[in-house]
């Protein structure tokens, strides 16, 4: 009876001592994503890049309030106003047995193309759950342009002036109003 226990308990151990050698293959929620802004001044060149870490408060989502709030608190920097002009989403949603295939493929802006999605409304951002050692690989992309401010020119060619419709007829310009009186409604 002892020999018979002793054997089973080893092969549990073995077990999880090989399984412990996978365990970074295997598919697991997403907890945080890396969040890259990007600032691109009116010459269309990239004029800064800001990195962060972003924890989500329920695993794969973030929800529509944290961008909105993300999006405000990035709009300025360096005393310049930007505006958004892309919301992209990169969620590497592998299969563990679609691995190897993606080692051994060559055109890899295609295999690139499939886990970026640019998201076009403003809403609730849903990751699906992704390798273990693929994790860091998620990532928000904010790309913001800089906001160029019109100056109003006052010249004669950009204003807008009143138009008068005159009546080239005077004798209608000051007509006389006559008001009867009570007297004059009464007849006998």
């Amino acid at each position: 009876m002892n020999y018979e226990s002793q054997l089973n308990d080893e092969w549990i151990q073995n077990f999880e001592k090989s399984e412990q050698l996978y365990k970074d293959f295997y598919k697991d929620d997403v907890y945080y994503t890396n969040l890259h802004i990007i600032y691109v001044n009116k010459n269309s060149e990239i004029e800064k890049i800001k990195e962060e870490k972003l924890i989500m408060r329920t695993p794969n989502i973030i929800t529509k309030d944290e961008i909105i709030g993300i999006i405000k608190r990035n709009t300025y920097t360096n005393s310049k106003q930007y505006f958004l002009l892309s919301l992209l989403k990169v969620n590497i949603n592998l299969e563990p047995s679609d691995i190897r295939h993606i080692l051994k493929e060559q055109n890899l802006q295609r295999i690139g193309a499939s886990f970026l999605t640019p998201n076009k409304t403003i809403d609730d951002m849903v990751f699906e759950k992704t390798i273990s050692m693929f994790q860091d690989l998620n990532d928000i992309i904010i790309v913001f342009y800089e906001r160029t401010i019109l100056k109003n020119i006052n010249n004669n060619n950009n204003c807008s002036k009143k138009v008068y419709i005159s009546n080239n007829n005077t004798s209608q310009k000051h007509n006389k109003t006559y008001r009867k009186q009570y007297k004059d409604l009464i007849s006998f």
